[in-house]
């Protein structure tokens, strides 16, 4: 692979979203004070604070080595042998990314989740379901598996999960959960992030969207989503204060707003893509999609014309 086609650090951080970094700071700065409580507890608990701090971590530790080890038992490993098509496209993007660490993705045949990835300290892998998979032949949607095992590895050269034990642990105590208001929008910073660098990865704007609609609500009737309604569902959303508190509430993004971020991320980097993918469109949803982009997202270095 030639250089020019790695993504070095700095062109990483322009594939951010604009709110990642504002978020993590506002995130770690509300979240200080369990910080200092932790500090406080260990220093007079003797101990009792390390213990229980440490036995969270473990136990968080525990589980997910014993999931992976479910996984090898009762899943396929995506290796060289094993779908060695998905194995390249992994290596491609590790390659890309400058991404040396291991990452395993594993392939189960029924799941409530379509694609996932978890990590703690140094356990890290991907899960994919297999109806999924089977959604994206490799000789028609490459560019498709590009983009969702390019979001998962982007995260972790990105470091999107290191507020993961702070959360653990804000979870974990009853009367600290009011501090996820200010960890939920770095997350969902993180998802728009993701997905953004999945597009940058594959190239392919489509690609991605579907990608996405694949993702969200499964490979069925992910062609069947059409534009104009999601557009009505995001201005129904955007002035509605029951809209906005669920927003808020959640620690990922609504539908309707991930689609309309990578809709905005293509616009501001792949103007001329951009612009052949909006002519399937008619007049009223360009249209319409004008008016709403603006209110909703930062990229604003293009405009639609």
């Amino acid at each position: 692979m030639s250089h020019e086609n790695v993504i070095s650090n700095e062109e990483l951080k322009k594939l951010l979203h604009p709110n990642e970094k504002s978020r993590f700071l506002i995130a770690l700065l509300a979240t200080i004070p369990v910080i200092i409580l932790s500090l406080v507890l260990i220093f007079f608990s003797t101990g009792i604070a390390i213990l229980l701090i440490g036995g969270i971590a473990f136990l968080v530790w525990v589980a997910l080595n014993l999931m992976k080890a479910e996984l090898i038992g009762r899943s396929v490993k995506v290796s060289q042998y094993n779908f060695p098509e998905i194995y390249e496209v992994l290596v491609e993007v590790k390659t890309k990314l400058s991404y040396t660490k291991d990452v395993d993705v594993y392939i189960i045949e029924a799941s409530s989740v379509n694609a996932i990835l978890y990590k703690f300290f140094q356990t890290k892998f991907i899960v994919l379901n297999s109806d999924l998979v089977d959604a994206m032949p490799i000789d028609q949607c490459r560019g498709q598996l590009v983009w969702i095992i390019g979001r998962f590895i982007g995260a972790l050269k990105a470091r999107h999960l290191r507020l993961q034990l702070l959360s653990i642990i804000v979870n974990s105590v009853e009367k600290l959960i009011i501090f996820n208001l200010f960890l939920f929008p770095y997350n969902r910073a993180t998802q728009y992030s993701g997905d953004q660098i999945g597009m940058a990865l594959c190239k392919d704007i489509p690609g991605s969207i579907m990608s996405l609609n694949k993702i969200l609500i499964g490979k069925d009737l992910a062609e069947d989503i059409r534009l104009k309604g999601l557009l009505e569902q995001a201005s129904e959303l955007h002035f509605s204060f029951f809209g906005w508190l669920s927003k808020i509430l959640s620690p990922f993004p609504h539908m309707t707003d991930r689609y309309l971020n990578l809709v905005a991320f293509a616009q501001s980097r792949y103007p001329n893509e951009f612009q052949n993918y909006i002519e399937q469109f008619n007049d009223i949803t360009i249209s319409r999609l004008k008016e709403l982009l603006p209110k909703y997202y930062s990229f604003q270095e293009n405009q639609l014309v």
